[in-house]
């Protein structure tokens, strides 16, 4: 096997985390930085591999240039690469503790006087977020903060995820895997004035066909139909690299549900919405979305396409 297969394998193995969590430990961050770059360029230098792949694809349809473009090859690179190195702050935040997350990232002002007034208002809120950045950072500081939020995380739960999902609990983070009973949980804790937050840019084959970058793609929607369902509100937040290991929080306007009559149309019109809105944001730092999955298949196929 190729070792570009046998690293991500391991990387997605439950051995991962655990190996991480050591070198989070042990290195400073100049050391994982070092690392990660090392990890990143084995990983970029199989091109036909799934990860590179998945990741020129994506970045293909953000820049507007063809598959086959050279001046994609260096943003597939920073893309690999500012996953690695997200992952060594991740692992190095998590070995350090509450204090070292709180360093690690900002929380805009906005963003948490938006919140702190929804739950006042015991008015619920969906919070939802694109892969930018070392989003697994906020989370931990958004659990230690002690928000009532329950957190939709992927369905699949295998590998690194149930050590990873494990470690974000570990800081109070209230973690459900999509399912009937945890989308349950979520209609009840929104109908209570409570946060439920979960990522909508994963292919997901049980979405919807949405408009993302001019292109139709099988999309999530589920958020939409926590929100239409009892009447809460959708908060788009995103994260961004500040640099030397710290992290930004920010967030959009909030979306009020608009109710037509036609639900599957309703459903349709306000993830659309909530998509526009992340497209901005990933728009705005390519380099920094790290969704490895192709988004749109097709477009590895007619490499002519821009």
């Amino acid at each position: 096997m190729v070792i570009e297969m046998d690293l991500v394998s391991f990387i997605n193995s439950r051995l991962g985390p655990m190996l991480g969590l050591l070198l989070g430990r042990l290195l400073s961050r100049e050391q994982a930085y070092r690392l990660a770059d090392w990890i990143a360029g084995l990983v970029v230098a199989r091109s036909e591999s799934w990860v590179v792949q998945g990741v020129r694809a994506n970045q293909a349809v953000v820049r507007g240039r063809p598959y086959d473009s050279p001046e994609l090859d260096q943003a597939v690179r920073d893309v690999i690469r500012n996953a690695a190195r997200g992952y060594a702050d991740w692992y190095r935040a998590v070995a350090g503790g509450p204090e070292v997350v709180n360093s690690s990232i900002i929380i805009d002002e906005s963003l948490e006087q938006v919140v702190n007034q929804l739950i006042e208002d015991k008015r619920g809120v969906v919070i939802v977020g694109a892969h930018m950045s070392s989003f697994n950072i906020m989370l931990l500081a958004l659990g230690l903060r002690g928000y009532p939020i329950q957190a939709l995380s992927y369905a699949r739960v295998q590998g690194s995820y149930h050590v990873d999902n494990a470690l974000r609990m570990k800081f109070g983070l209230n973690l459900t895997p999509i399912s009937f009973q945890s989308l349950r949980q979520a209609v009840l804790r929104l109908r209570a004035g409570g946060l439920v937050m979960t990522g909508i840019d994963r292919p997901d084959v049980g979405g919807e066909w949405l408009t993302f970058f001019g292109r139709q793609a099988k999309l999530p929607v589920g958020h939409a139909r926590l929100a239409l369902r009892t009447g809460s509100k959708i908060l788009v937040g995103m994260v961004q690299a500040e640099g030397d290991g710290r992290y930004r929080a920010v967030c959009g306007s909030l979306i009020e549900p608009e109710y037509t009559g036609d639900q599957h149309q309703d459903v349709i019109m306000l993830a659309q919405r909530v998509l526009s809105m992340i497209e901005e944001y990933v728009r705005s730092r390519p380099q920094e979305w790290l969704i490895f999955q192709p988004i749109w298949p097709s477009v590895m196929t007619t490499h002519g396409e821009g």
